[in-house]
């Protein structure tokens, strides 16, 4: 099956996209970063479609769901909104594909959208797989600024050391400071670059990527949700979950940073957890597709039976 599609969602049309080989497959559901979307580059995830039916969806002030809406919206975007409209799409791949229940993995900001929806409503997935998972944003973001000075300092970086002293540790007014530090904090660490290397270039084509500028775009949805996301503590959600927790966190990720994820693994309650460290992986572990997609078939698909 490979479909692309706008979906009525709560009142807006929403992009979906469903590929894979195999309708047998167990259903992946993947949730990317605020304001950001991958459904364009779907070569990327080409290898996955052999073990999965891979769902990608564009969230609002997204992707193809922004070009779609732009300037049309009237409802004001926040997590919560993101939450019900994330709710509505797994219904709706559930009836499109006559599915019992789906697999959600959240990537970085969309690891937060998808805690709160496994917390709502876990009657629809078998299992949550979080990276670059979010667990506490003001904690997170502390020991980030440290981190990222620290490795600054190390490596002799004086535009960096520059940078970052300059701007201080967060919080921050802006997203304009809050870039700066991230584009410290999410950089591709050598082994996810090594991963890109190997990739054959039509693979990073992003398809209508001319129609707009996905970076902007992306701030321009952090922005509007930056006060909730500064907010956020995953534990105020409660520590029970009915679902397998399963996070595959990157051990260098400097953005949110794994130490505090390691802790909340430990905390909560579940019918089955796991923490496993991506060797030499950052903040986009999931970029080394090839071992993360490992990670989801030895771990991840067996739970399936647990339910």
């Amino acid at each position: 099956m490979h479909e692309g599609m706008f979906v009525e969602i709560n009142g807006m049309p929403q992009w979906v996209t469903i590929r894979g080989s195999d309708l047998h497959n167990p259903i992946l559901l993947i949730l990317h970063g605020t304001g950001f979307a991958l459904s364009s580059m779907p070569l990327f995830f080409a290898p996955w479609e052999r073990d999965f039916t891979v769902v990608q969806w564009d969230q609002p002030g997204a992707g193809a769901t922004y070009l779609k809406n732009s300037g049309t919206e009237m409802v004001p975007l926040t997590l919560d909104r993101i939450t019900r409209d994330g709710i509505a799409i797994a219904e709706f791949i559930q009836r499109r594909l006559d599915a019992d229940k789906l697999v959600l993995a959240g990537f970085s900001g969309g690891s937060i959208i998808g805690l709160k929806m496994v917390k709502e409503r876990p009657d629809l997935f078998s299992a949550y797989v979080g990276s670059g998972q979010f667990v506490n944003w003001a904690r997170q973001e502390t020991l980030s600024y440290a981190m990222v000075l620290d490795q600054a300092r190390a490596a002799g970086d004086q535009e960096a050391i520059a940078e970052l002293e300059q701007i201080g540790p967060p919080p921050y007014k802006d997203v304009a400071t809050d870039a700066i530090k991230s584009k410290y904090a999410g950089a591709l660490t050598p082994s996810e670059q090594a991963d890109f290397a190997t990739l054959d270039p039509s693979v990073l084509v992003a398809k209508g990527s001319a129609a707009f500028d996905a970076r902007a775009v992306s701030m321009e949805t952090f922005a509007k949700l930056k006060g909730e996301i500064a907010g956020f503590d995953a534990r105020r959600l409660g520590m029970q979950f009915d679902v397998p927790m399963f996070f595959f966190q990157g051990e260098r990720d400097a953005y949110s940073v794994t130490s505090e994820v390691e802790a909340y693994e430990a905390e909560i309650q579940a019918p089955n957890k796991m923490i496993v460290l991506v060797r030499g992986g950052g903040h986009s572990c999931y970029f080394m597709r090839d071992e993360f997609l490992a990670l989801l078939n030895r771990h991840v698909v067996p739970t399936k039976h647990l339910i």
